[in-house]
């Protein structure tokens, strides 16, 4: 009651001086009354505002004026010291709180459960006991977490099983890869049988076989790489051109052929490869056995490292060489889509069309084998068959002198004859054989053991490709299962780190406000959230409690854009707390926003406001965030000056004037501003310390008082 009975009073004050003050005035009133709303301030304390201002122009206009001219209202010019100030109100707020923030992800929010009240002070004896302050709702991340266990569960037997099914197939293409050498192996040994050796090694190094073989392998052997370093998720490596090459390489995982042109270079070239020659090895070295490089394995990829990751198994300690090369030299990534190196291309036909075999049909070129052992047999019998036709020849001239003489019957000599007969037609036949042979069989023999070599050599080229392949399919099951099963190993971690985070304990003391610190911001933010409270859903990365730091304070206040070049970081301020009038406080300014304020431009796009943070000197433990205050920043303190109130100041013609009044009469008079506060303006030019202004023009002013 006596709260309504004072606003009734200053009501009915307010109206009684209303009436006497002229309309230019009254805006003023109107304009410092709305700036006491616009901070927040209680509406007694904007009607008693209001009452001061009145009373106080009044007061300054009635015992400075010395007249009025046509009901005009004039001031005084003034000397002395003025402060320029800018008066703002804001709240107050922790300078530094710790913000607690909902954890749990999604989108449609989790509900609380359970929460501290609102001004609860945390103690150390809470913290230490991890007192628990807000409890989410674990209901549907229990469920997830029960799914997601069954997820890994399956993840974890794909990945067991994808790891088996690797190991399974590098075994496996140890053993197809060991078969396809040994059938090339055998095939070789089929065509030196029936030539010889000398002859297969003239006509397979005259084919170019071992050495297209070899680069065959080569290119395999880095195409294994790069899949495996592509699979494995390491970058191709690139060797710096001023570093000196230092390789290791294991000579038993190499292929022959490799083995004898790396140590014959080496030979030929003093101890050291050939610079060409290392920059193709030092793919070798790359994540192979041996290299520099070593290898970033899985489970299974231990195994030995022949070409195409599929060679035979070593039944001894792999013999080390380590290759050195003075050159400076690059390693370049291998493209996958490269040309393919075949056996049978057209370089390797062009050279096998003119290959001719009867060339060695003679028994004193060939070697011991089927060949000459066939082709001496052949011989053999034509050279029985002529000595059976030339004593067949003898007795038959013997048996036709003794039937002459009568000493043999016709008929005996007739079965002379036949015999004659049969012996020249089997060396016919013997001649004939023999160049069938030499002719035909030998040709085609040969051409069948060269085939069956070369197709044992591209079979065993295929059986590197689809090793290769092969191997990749499988690492790429297995590494897709491994990362399927880590990926589910961390969504359960995250569910269950969310879990945990549902539960939210007292970590340092201070006292619980809801939301987030910045309660004046919020306010405007959010509009359609939900009140922290019990039952209330919130958001990821929402704000439940502040936790502010209760030993420094600060006011929080918007400065609007008219003042806000004046504000700077460094000036001091007084603040007043509604709550505590009687308290005056100091401050400086530690924050001036460089953007305006995108908050309040929803409300109001035309006001443009600038947050600035004011740090309160001292310790005060009577300050609660949340509590109103009124800060007044010194911008400018100037010294013997002449002021007036800044309404006596007006335009005409684009100039600054005022209306000064001499023994009853107005003169207009020019002048020269300075700087200005809320109430006065400094003169710098223009008008002298002393000299009466009128507060409005003097039409404005004859018009308002014929009005009244």
């Amino acid at each position: 009651m006596s709260q309504d009975k004072t606003s009734a009073t200053q009501n009915t004050v307010v109206s009684q001086l209303w009436g006497k003050i002229p309309e230019p005035v009254r805006a003023q009133v109107v304009e410092q009354k709305a700036r006491f709303l616009a901070a927040k301030k209680p509406t007694q304390y904007a009607i008693a505002a209001s009452v001061v201002i009145l009373a106080g122009l009044l007061f300054s206009f009635g015992s400075n004026s010395s007249s009025t001219i046509a009901g005009s209202i004039t001031f005084e010019a003034r000397r002395g010291n003025l402060d320029i100030t800018v008066l703002e109100g804001g709240s107050l707020e922790a300078f530094q709180s710790q913000e607690i923030r909902s954890l749990v992800k999604g989108r449609e929010g989790v509900k609380i459960l359970s929460i501290v009240e609102e001004g609860y002070r945390v103690t150390p004896e809470d913290v230490t006991a991890g007192k628990i302050l807000v409890e989410l709702d674990t209901s549907q991340l229990i469920d997830e977490q029960l799914n997601q266990e069954i997820a890994v569960e399956t993840a974890e037997a794909s990945y067991i099983e994808s790891k088996a099914e690797y190991e399974i197939q590098l075994n496996q293409n140890m053993t197809d890869l060991n078969n396809a050498r040994q059938d090339m192996r055998f095939a070789k040994l089929d065509f030196e049988k029936f030539l010889g050796g000398n002859i297969v090694t003239e006509i397979v190094s005259q084919l170019e076989i071992e050495e297209r073989l070899a680069r065959a392998e080569q290119a395999d052997f880095e195409a294994a790489q790069l899949a495996d370093s592509l699979a494995g998720g390491s970058a191709p490596t690139t060797v710096s051109e001023s570093a000196t090459a230092e390789l290791s390489f294991d000579l038993d995982a190499m292929p022959p052929q490799m083995q004898e042109r790396i140590r014959q270079a080496m030979a030929d070239n003093g101890g050291t490869l050939p610079e060409e020659m290392l920059q193709r090895m030092q793919n070798f070295g790359q994540g192979g056995q041996g290299g520099a490089g070593g290898r970033r394995g899985r489970p299974g990829d231990d195994a030995p490292r022949s070409t195409a990751e599929a060679g035979a198994p070593v039944a001894r300690e792999p013999q080390t060489l380590t290759l050195r090369a003075a050159a400076p030299t690059s390693i370049s990534s291998r493209a996958l889509d490269a040309e393919p190196n075949l056996l049978m291309d057209d370089s390797y036909m062009a050279i096998r069309d003119k290959l001719d075999f009867t060339q060695y049909a003679d028994i004193s070129m060939l070697e011991d084998g089927e060949a000459k052992q066939q082709l001496r047999s052949l011989q053999d019998g034509l050279q029985v068959a002529q000595e059976e036709l030339l004593l067949s020849r003898d007795r038959i001239a013997g048996q036709r002198r003794l039937e002459s003489r009568g000493f043999i019957t016709p008929t005996e000599l007739e079965a002379e004859e036949l015999n004659l007969n049969k012996a020249n037609n089997k060396m016919q036949q013997e001649e004939t054989s023999l160049k069938l042979y030499i002719q035909y069989t030998f040709p085609k023999e040969a051409e069948e053991k060269l085939s069956d070599y070369e197709n044992s050599v591209m079979s065993y080229q295929r059986q590197v490709k689809e090793n290769i392949a092969e191997k990749a399919q499988e690492a790429a099951r297995y590494s897709s299962a491994e990362r399927k099963f880590n990926l589910e190993r961390v969504k359960l971690a995250d569910v269950n780190e969310q879990i945990e985070l549902a539960t939210i304990i007292a970590q340092r003391p201070g006292l619980v406000v809801y939301g987030a610190a910045d309660q004046n911001s919020m306010r405007f933010r959010s509009n359609s959230q939900e009140a922290i409270q019990e039952g209330a859903t919130v958001r990821e990365r929402q704000s439940i409690l502040t936790i502010p730091d209760m030993r420094e304070m600060a006011v929080k206040v918007n400065i609007h854009e008219s003042a806000v070049q004046r504000v700077a970081v460094g000036q001091p301020v007084k603040v007043s707390v509604d709550a505590f009038p009687d308290e005056q406080l100091t401050g400086v300014v530690i924050k001036v926003a460089v953007v305006a304020d995108s908050a309040n431009s929803f409300m109001n796009p035309d006001l443009k406001v600038y947050p600035t943070t004011i740090k309160i000197d001292g310790t005060h433990d009577w300050l609660r965030p949340g509590m109103s205050a009124e800060i007044d920043i010194l911008v400018q303190s100037l010294e013997d000056v002449v002021y007036v109130p800044i309404q006596a100041v007006t335009y005409f013609d684009d100039e600054r004037v005022v209306y000064v009044s001499n023994r009853g009469r107005t003169e207009r008079r020019e002048i020269e501003v300075g700087t200005f506060s809320d109430s006065y303006i400094e003169i710098r030019s223009g008008l002298e310390a002393g000299e009466e202004v009128l507060l409005l023009p003097p039409q404005q002013s004859l018009r308002d008082a014929s009005g009244a």
